[in-house]
Parts: C-alpha cells; sequence; structure tokens
C-alpha cells in the first residue's frame, strides 16, 4: 500500500522549504540558448540573454519580467513551446530565489496554470508536485510576510486588509496562493490545509480567507474559468494574469477544439466542503466579523467593509451548504 502523503500546513514563519527549492532547481538546469520574446512581427527576434548569467541575483528586473510575461501569456496565443516550458521549470526556483520575488508572485502562479495545465501533471516527476507546493505555495508563509501575529508584515505581498471602498484584500497574492494549492494538492492534504488556514490567529487574515472562499465559489461550483470570472467588486479574487486562464493551450477562442481542463475539479470541491462543514459555522464567521471591527479600518471605508464580510458570509454559508 502506498504511503499517505506528508501533512500540508500554512503555519506563519513557515515559508518555502530550502530542501525542495533545491530539488526543483537541480531538475531544471539551465537551459542551453536563450529564450525569446512572444510578440514579435518581422525583423529580429528579441532573445532575453541577460538571464543566461549563472546568478539570479544579476538578472535585470526587467528583462525578467518581460520573460515572464512571455512564457505564460505566449502559450495560449501561440499554443505549446518546448523553449517556453524549458524556461519556466528553469525560472520558477530561481525567481523564489531573488530578493525581489515577491515582485513576480502572481504571475509566476499564473504560469504554473498554463504550463501544468492538466492538474493531474503527467510527465512530471512524482516529487515536483509536493516540491512546488512547499516552496511557491508556501511563499505567503514566509516570515517577513509577517509580524508576530499579524499579516502583512513587509508590506508588499500579503495585504489581506488595505485601504479602499472594500478594505478586506482577498485577491492578488492570497488568491493565487490559495488557488495554486486547491489545485494541485492532494486530495488527502486538503483538509489538513484548509484547518491549518482557519487556525491562522489573525482577524484580517480569517476575513480575507472567507471573503476568497466566497469569491471562488463560480470556480469551485459553476466551473468556471479564472478569465470568465464575473464576480462583483467586494468579492474581487482576481490576481495578475488571471486572465489568460481559460483551461486550454491554446485559448479556445483562438481553437474551439483545443482540449479543456476544469479550473477545480469534483474531487477538490467535494473535499472542501466536507471539510468546512467541520470546521466552519455562521457563530465562527459572526466572531470574526466582530474582531475585524476591531482592525485599523480607515473610517471613511469601515461600513462598506464590514458590508463586504457579511455578505461574503451568506455567500458562504448558501455556497457551501455550511449551518
Amino acid at each position: 500500500m502506498p504511503s499517505a502523503p506528508p501533512a500540508y500546513r500554512w503555519i506563519p514563519g513557515q515559508g518555502p522549504d530550502a530542501d525542495a527549492l533545491r530539488r526543483l532547481r537541480e531538475r531544471a538546469p539551465r537551459p542551453k540558448k536563450p529564450m525569446g520574446e512572444a510578440w514579435f512581427m518581422g525583423g529580429e527576434r528579441a532573445m532575453y540573454s541577460g538571464l543566461m548569467q549563472p546568478d539570479p541575483q544579476t538578472w535585470s528586473r526587467r528583462e525578467l519580467d518581460n520573460a515572464l510575461d512571455a512564457l505564460t501569456s505566449g502559450p495560449r496565443c501561440f499554443d505549446h513551446s518546448d523553449e517556453w516550458s524549458e524556461w519556466f521549470d528553469f525560472l520558477l526556483p530561481r525567481i523564489l530565489e531573488r530578493a525581489d520575488d515577491g515582485d513576480s508572485y502572481e504571475l509566476l502562479v499564473t504560469a504554473v496554470f498554463v504550463h501544468c495545465l492538466d492538474p493531474a501533471l503527467p510527465g512530471r516527476d512524482p516529487g515536483f508536485r509536493r516540491d512546488l507546493l512547499d516552496t511557491l505555495g508556501r511563499r505567503l508563509m514566509a516570515p517577513s510576510c509577517w509580524t508576530g501575529a499579524q499579516a502583512g508584515g513587509d508590506g508588499s505581498l500579503l495585504r489581506p486588509l488595505g485601504s479602499g471602498f472594500y478594505a478586506i484584500n482577498p485577491g492578488h497574492a492570497i488568491s493565487a496562493a490559495c488557488c495554486l494549492v486547491l489545485r494541485y494538492l492532494d486530495e488527502q492534504s486538503i483538509d489538513g490545509w484548509i484547518a491549518s488556514a482557519l487556525a491562522i490567529d489573525d482577524a484580517a487574515w480569517r476575513c480575507a480567507f472567507v471573503v476568497w472562499l466566497a469569491g471562488a465559489a463560480p470556480l469551485l461550483f459553476d466551473g468556471q474559468q479564472p478569465e470568465h470570472m464575473h464576480n462583483p467588486t467586494y468579492l474581487d479574487i482576481g490576481w495578475d494574469g488571471h486572465w489568460l486562464l481559460d483551461g486550454s493551450i491554446p485559448s479556445r477562442t483562438l481553437d474551439p477544439d483545443a482540449p479543456q481542463f476544469a479550473f477545480f475539479g469534483a474531487t477538490p470541491r467535494r473535499v472542501v466542503v466536507a471539510s468546512l462543514k467541520q470546521r466552519l459555522d455562521l457563530t465562527t464567521m459572526l466572531r470574526w466579523g466582530e474582531a475585524l471591527a476591531e482592525c485599523p479600518i480607515p473610517e471613511c471605508d469601515r461600513t462598506t467593509t464590514l458590508w463586504q464580510y457579511d455578505a461574503a458570509v451568506l455567500v458562504v454559508l448558501e455556497r457551501y451548504d455550511l449551518s
């Protein structure tokens, strides 16, 4: 009998695993040729030769951004390319080693969805899935993102509560990370991950997670793809590049016969609902809402933000069939 996979937890302060990052790096040596741009007409194709340098810290931020954008958007519009896939594998761990990795985080997650279109990950090394989740999937838990028990320590990557008409922010890096884990985590580990996310003792985080659950309902229950999410503003869970994801390569707008994969299949939906039925109810969410009211929300945004949370609670109760 195969052994059960190790438990998967989100614990503040426990960020990307160094051994998993090393294994991702070892699986993907530097390609022999530089990667080229995706979008060009005539003339000479621009090549990102600077990324051939051995030290990722010396790479130009602009060149890295352009390359990441090309290998993420290119397959959608021009179909699969071995060049882009090879460079994706190479860049993934090395971006996470850079001091400014948070600047690339959301688009890097989108690149995973593009280059790992089938959640079953056929053809991948058996250890790739867990190493991906133990690195990119745990980036939000890095010590730099937390100050004591408070979310948003570095002010740049993890921002569950900000300013604005609706101050709870379930989108951007939070949504990218949650979608990444739920899409690729093995069935036996989903409940433990949900339990750990709900156990994080931070009012802003908990309320953002509830709003994310509400915003993710169309992906889980209605078969929507991120490209076609039509959430109202108060349930916006979009992240950089989510509009590139329609479940097919190339996009079905270009090739209606391209195979399409569900963003979330029946198994994650069933396990998430079962887990939440055990761990989340109206009384708990109302208590979290009371803690949210004590958070430092700008007075001009307080009323709408508390309404945002209450409205999300109603959606979660209905869509996940909670009591």
